[in-house]
């Protein structure tokens, strides 16, 4: 897995090389914290992250985008 560009920004959320989702405390934006209730939807985060469909399936059942990079088309 390639190095998540926010891994260097430890306020916002990141994957580390063994593809473990961190969404550091630090964090203010509350949309990624995906437990709250004005947080995003997993697939959501997954997508603006731009995971791999190994990543993918480590965190939804919900199936990989068709794109093949971890983004849907809108």
């Amino acid at each position: 897995m390639k190095k998540s560009p926010a891994m260097d920004d430890k306020t916002k959320p990141y994957f580390t090389e063994d593809g473990t989702l961190v969404i550091p405390f630090e964090c203010s934006d509350h949309s990624y914290k995906y437990w709250k209730q004005e947080g995003k939807e997993m697939r959501e985060i997954l997508e603006e992250l731009g995971v791999d469909e190994t990543v993918w399936a480590k965190y939804t059942h919900e199936k990989y985008p068709e794109n093949g990079d971890g983004t849907s088309e809108e």
